[in-house]
């Protein structure tokens, strides 16, 4: 049938319709490297810009005032005709920071629109699940119980298949729709359905159109037709060619002519532009209600119905096979037939429960099972009895087949030790279900003030699954505490045994005194596990709260023995060795340890010739990671800086002597004593590093790529060297071409060979200090 437009019907009261925008947080993520919020803001301008004036529309937005308040919900435009563009120019200004109290923003939205009043619709748009301690499926309950004529539509913007079942049972218990969107194409699809079903009504309410009874077109509509089967089972896929003008706003719908009693009401919808628009074919989820309805071309510019034909939904095979029986939290696999369509779900229900108590205790999707072999797995509830299998219609909110299966109480134990000592490792051996997030856990009853806690806590799957067992640490507490088994998918403890940590001795053994950074061992008793240390521990720092200093692991020292060894800190005074329990992260013993003062000095010449290299003596405490420094205080405008180091254990240990070669820029010096494990200097003397004749003699001029040799005068360091330096290069920031080290050449009698360019020009000599890395002197060089 092609040109039909609406015919005449009673006058309704104008459709008011509350959006609710989710301005949290999370909505700056992304998706194809755009913020959700952008995405959000634009396609609902997009959206609202074909809306009718005559809807009332206004918005709600949470989060987006204030970071982690529950509270921070507010209506942002009333209600109210025409509101299209401020409510496009509000959402634009919206700034997500915080939560998602989406249960207490949409019963805002219904108490604003006077639903136990009057007719009122809320569409949410969500990133998110409820994070406000509140539930979407009672209140969905609730607000249809209530209200006259409630609906609640739920769009999910890049929600995960689980999270999107925790929002849709809003829409399910009102008769709204939940459409996931994961793009800006998608969402603006998704927004779309509902806001054409709020005009749609306000047009059949206000103009001579009524979609119950559509009555021939004028001559001058456009020609339309519609090709499909005759017939399609329950929640399957149905395919549509259509014929028609083919604009953005036109759409391919699913009527039901017997809805909101014989008025009718539109159950799917979709853009013509957003199927196959070359094939001119879109494709649509049947109803999972059997009965008699109407595919219809919905000319979105003209607000016309051009061609309609009958599709009768049939019912389809539904069924459920599964086990008759299954262990408490085993898992277990569901094979079904059915629609198959992408919200659908297999759930175990909880007929002992009333309804509107969580009777639904597991739901999977069947997109996230096996869907090529037709197969879910899930996991058996934790308590033995009779539970119901659903295979439960997501589009249709509906429940197609149901079958029975019997949870059996199954063994669950665990064995293990009845006593260990404090900190200690323990093995513990398990019998239960073995599931993927199942945990022995060991328990705290007295900490909480009672409460109890968990204070140890292993998953099955990280122990040995061939032993069914695995190692925890034991407290470092002594006390009466309690093993559990956990079943992770059930969040309930299966089973217990009771576990007393017994105190054991820890002690340590070290001198009395020891000489400031010296090195010392340590004797230690204790548990010995892999992450305990021996620390070294100053009671004084942080003004008085302490800080550990030196901390070796025991199982870097020498185990058998049972000592570790220990660099004693670089200032005198008193400090305490400690044993730390790395598991538990408690210290198990100390005790008192003196750190004495010792002599430190050097000895050294006075002067020295710039780039030379002097000995110098020490005496201290000789400790691996100490060094002998020149600093140049001048440095760093004032700051000072470290100019050369060696470390004391690369000279001569038995002599305590180093060698260091000196500064190449004349001046005053200090020479240090660092301390390396204590970062300290414990002495300094000054040294005066004094300058000397630099010089190089050579031809004014020589010839191109030939070898010429040149003289030089200088601190003639082992790194010290003559290059040939083209000033000009790299855009004036010049380049070494050559170079040759001192100690390469005739070094007695002072002179190196070097190799003209190739090309003529004007050149430099220069005489570099290795060490310094400072040109000391430069000549210019014409080759020709």
């Amino acid at each position: 049938m092609a040109g039909l437009a609406f015919g005449a019907a009673p006058s309704l009261a104008a459709e008011r319709a509350m959006i609710v925008l989710d301005a949290s947080g999370s909505m700056w993520g992304r998706i194809d490297q755009e913020p959700k919020i952008g995405i959000a803001r634009a396609v609902l301008k997009d959206v609202l810009a074909d809306l009718p004036s005559e809807v009332e529309l206004g918005l709600i937005a949470y989060g987006h005032r204030r970071k982690g308040q529950c509270d921070d919900i507010e209506l942002l435009v009333a209600p109210g005709t025409g509101s299209a563009a401020e409510i496009g120019a509000v959402a634009d200004g919206l700034n997500p920071l915080g939560k998602t109290p989406l249960s207490a923003s949409v019963r805002l939205a219904a108490e604003t629109l006077k639903f136990t009043e009057d007719k009122a619709t809320v569409v949410l748009i969500t990133d998110g699940i409820e994070t406000c301690n509140a539930d979407p499926c009672a209140l969905g309950r609730e607000l249809e119980a209530t209200g006259v004529d409630f609906t609640a539509h739920v769009v999910g913007f890049g929600l995960s298949a689980e999270e999107g079942r925790q929002v849709a049972c809003l829409a399910e218990e009102t008769g709204g729709l939940y459409l996931p969107a994961q793009d800006a194409g998608q969402l603006g699809e998704a927004l779309d359905q509902p806001l054409t079903e709020i005009a749609e009504a306000e047009t059949a309410g206000a103009d001579p159109a009524s979609e119950a009874d559509p009555t021939p077109a004028p001559a001058d509509l456009p020609a339309a037709a519609l090709e499909a089967p005759d017939g399609v089972e329950i929640g399957r896929p149905v395919t549509v060619v259509w014929d028609g003008p083919g604009e953005r706003r036109d759409a391919i719908q699913i009527f039901d002519p017997a809805a909101r009693n014989g008025e009718g009401r539109v159950v799917a919808s979709r853009r013509v532009v957003n199927g196959d628009v070359a094939a001119q074919a879109v494709t649509l989820l049947a109803p999972v209600r059997p009965g008699a309805y109407q595919l219809r071309y919905w000319w979105g510019d003209g607000r016309a119905v051009l061609a309609t034909r009958p599709l009768e939904v049939a019912e389809a095979p539904v069924s459920l096979d599964a086990p008759a029986t299954v262990g408490l939290s085993k898992t277990f696999t569901v094979a079904w037939v059915g629609p198959g369509a992408r919200r659908d779900a297999i759930r175990i229900v909880d007929p002992r429960k009333p309804d509107g108590s969580n009777a639904v205790l597991r739901s999977r999707r069947l997109v996230n099972g096996e869907f090529d072999n037709r197969t879910v797995a899930l996991v058996a509830p934790a308590d033995p009895g009779f539970y119901q299998l659903h295979y439960y219609s997501g589009d249709g909110s509906a429940v197609l087949a149901t079958r029975e299966i019997e949870v059996l109480d199954a063994e669950v134990a665990l064995e293990a030790p009845d006593e260990v000592a404090i900190a200690t490792r323990l093995t513990v051996t398990w019998t239960g279900p073995g599931a993927r997030r199942d945990a022995i856990q060991i328990f705290d009853p007295q900490a909480g003030n009672g409460a109890g806690k968990v204070v140890e806590s292993r998953r099955i799957v990280n122990g040995d699954m061939d032993a069914r067992s695995v190692d925890l640490h034991a407290p470092a507490k002594p006390g009466s505490y309690e093993l559990r088994y956990y079943n992770g998918d059930n969040r309930t403890v299966l089973a217990t045994r009771a576990l007393v940590v017994a105190a054991a001795e820890v002690a340590l053994g070290a001198p009395d005194a020891v000489p400031m950074g010296r090195r010392f061992s340590v004797e230690w008793t204790g548990p010995g596990a892999r992450r305990d240390a021996v620390q070294i521990f100053d009671p004084q720092a942080r003004a008085g709260e302490g800080k550990v200093l030196t901390s070796m692991r025991i199982v870097s020292g020498d185990m058998d023995k049972r000592t570790v060894a220990l660099n004693a800190p670089a200032t005198a005074g008193d400090y305490l060795l400690r044993y730390y329990n790395g598991d538990n992260s408690t210290v198990l013993a100390t005790r008192p340890i003196a750190v004495e003062e010792i002599a430190v000095a050097l000895e050294a010449p006075d002067t020295a010739l710039i780039g030379h290299t002097v000995e110098i003596k020490w005496q201290g405490p000789g400790a691996r990671r100490d060094a002998v420094q020149i600093f140049d205080p001048n440095a760093k405008a004032g700051q000072g800086a470290v100019e050369t180091s060696q470390r004391i254990v690369g000279g001569d240990m038995d002599a305590q002597s180093v060698r260091l070669v000196v500064p190449a820029i004349a001046g005053d010096y200090v020479l240090r004593y660092f301390s390396g494990d204590g970062r300290k200097v414990l002495a300094e003397r000054p040294i005066v590093v004094e300058a000397m004749e630099v010089a190089l003699d050579a031809p004014a001029s020589v010839p191109a790529a030939q070898f010429f040799e040149v003289a030089w005068v200088g601190p003639g360091a082992a790194r010290d060297a003559v290059q040939l330096f083209d000033p000009a290069a790299k855009a004036g920031k010049g380049k070494v071409l050559a170079s040759a080290r001192l100690i390469g050449g005739d070094y007695d009698g002072k002179t190196v060979r070097i190799k003209a360019p190739a090309e003529p020009g004007t050149y430099q000599l220069r005489y570099h200090s290795g060490h310094s890395r400072v040109v000391l002197y430069e000549t210019e060089l014409v080759v020709e």
